[in-house]
């Protein structure tokens, strides 16, 4: 399996066109790949940038969250956004050039958005496309890539019904791809001034291509969540 970085030309906050540097930065992609794209970009493209200056970061952080928990105004909060554990809602300041940096509005319609045109525009058949964001993980310094959307193929693969090595039958097992790809694509994307926001991973076995909204079969809702004990502090934005 390959991770490919694809370098692209600076692309400019407060809104740009994603799909002229997917045209001008992509030489090589086949069917079967994957595309991840970061959602900063992403955002940027939709014009989801909000001027720093004469803007009151907590309250845009409140309105983004599905949920937000911050019992020490000190640290930075943590949101529930997108069916996502991520801090500050995802709402970034580096590489935004003066600007707030949001995450897409619906980045599984986003990434539909994108798998369309690259078909159309490189002939392909069947591929994924992956919208990335980054992601800390409790007890661990250092960031993760995870997926906040996808489209082109099914994301979780499950094995109920398979033996383990020992004849046991496996009833409750899964693999969840487009994080295992995201984290993949963290190595080679970078954080700073790589300007590699575009990677395509290759080679990657048992996927199942589909052009169906596939979102409902990713996510788990928050009270099946085995996680959920810890989201009881957590508050709704208009609360």
């Amino acid at each position: 399996m390959q991770f490919i970085p694809i370098h692209t030309r600076v692309i400019q906050p407060p809104k740009d066109d994603l799909f002229q540097v997917l045209r001008e930065s992509i030489q090589d992609i086949q069917d079967g790949d994957v595309v991840l794209i970061t959602s900063k970009v992403v955002s940027i493209h939709e014009g989801r940038c909000v001027p720093i200056e004469n803007t009151e970061k907590q309250l845009l952080i409140r309105n983004e969250s599905e949920l937000l928990y911050q019992p020490d105004p000190t640290r930075r909060p943590l949101s529930v956004v997108h069916h996502a554990l991520i801090s500050s809602a995802g709402i970034d300041e580096s590489n935004g050039d003066g600007y707030y940096t949001l995450l897409p509005e619906d980045p599984f319609a986003s990434a539909q958005r994108i798998h369309t045109y690259l078909k159309d525009a490189f002939n392909l058949k069947e591929f994924g496309v992956i919208i990335t964001d980054s992601h800390s993980v409790p007890f661990r310094y250092g960031a993760l890539s995870i997926a906040i959307g996808c489209h082109g193929f099914e994301p979780i693969m499950s094995h109920t019904g398979r033996e383990d090595l020992f004849g046991r039958v496996m009833v409750y097992s899964k693999t969840n791809i487009p994080d295992a790809i995201a984290g993949g694509a963290t190595l080679v994307s970078g954080e700073c001034d790589e300007a590699y926001p575009i990677v395509i991973a290759r080679g990657i076995p048992n996927l199942i291509f589909t052009e169906r909204d596939a979102r409902e079969d990713f996510f788990v809702s928050y009270e099946d969540d085995i996680f959920a004990p810890l989201f009881t502090q957590f508050k709704k934005k208009d609360v």
